[in-house]
């Protein structure tokens, strides 16, 4: 019993609902168990975009898969899926799976694909909850995403900049990092990763400066909006006239 009750405390529940669905969520708090980090790799997956017409691949994005009850759901930069339809998932390790977009706001630049179906081999879904809180300023985050060739690359970030609708973060991203979800240490969602700061030289030439990562917040989508998105979803795929 004494072991039960250490463990316990070493942990923090999360407990999360709303009118369809209720989720408890036990998670580690200890020092050093991190929990933004194994959420930010666990749920990665890389967005591929190909041509209907030629089949060629046309670029790709990042995003990571969440879950309410039994819904799953990829969340992702709008500008990433460029008004596409249907999207190819990759896992990390190469298994691919098809999905379908069923909300873009290029706004916000927040898009949530669904997958059409769950044959995931190694990507676990994350429980969705974000995180509210109005500043994040010196808080560090985490993302894992696919800059240009790259497999799978873990940043931290530290915040310079927050408010409500977006931060600026000290951190690493490049050409294929947008749309990878940044967590926070308890492993809630922060916001989606959108772009990075680009400046011109004194004779017009862009300079990227990769370390200056603009970030979309969650802050405004919540567990019932994304139900709602998912419903609305699976009902134009069955009746799609």
């Amino acid at each position: 019993m004494t072991w039960f009750i250490l463990a316990l405390l070493a942990c923090q529940v999360f407990y999360y609902e709303d009118e369809t669905t209720k989720d408890i969520q036990l998670a580690k708090v200890s020092s050093n168990y991190n929990n933004g980090i194994n959420a930010a790799m666990d749920s990665s997956v890389r967005i591929d975009l190909y041509s209907e017409h030629t089949g060629q691949k046309m670029g790709h994005g990042s995003g990571n898969l969440f879950k309410i009850g039994s819904k799953h759901f990829i969340i992702t930069a709008a500008h990433v899926v460029q008004r596409e339809r249907f999207v190819v998932i990759r896992e990390q390790n190469g298994n691919l799976l098809p999905g379908m977009v069923a909300w873009a706001n290029l706004q916000s630049d927040i898009a949530i694909i669904i997958p059409m179906n769950k044959d995931f081999e190694i990507t676990k879904a994350v429980s969705y909850v974000n995180n509210k809180k109005r500043s994040l300023v010196a808080e560090k985050l985490w993302h894992h995403s696919y800059p240009s060739d790259i497999d799978g690359f873990l940043a931290e970030s530290f915040v310079s900049k927050s408010g409500y609708f977006q931060i600026v973060m000290q951190s690493q991203a490049w050409f294929g990092s947008s749309g990878g979800v940044v967590f926070d240490q308890r492993g809630r969602a922060v916001g989606v990763v959108h772009a990075i700061n680009v400046e011109s030289d004194p004779i017009g030439m862009p300079n990227f400066m990769e370390t200056m990562v603009y970030v979309n917040r969650l802050y405004d989508l919540s567990r019932k909006d994304i139900l709602g998105i998912i419903a609305d979803a699976s009902t134009e795929a069955r009746n799609p006239n």
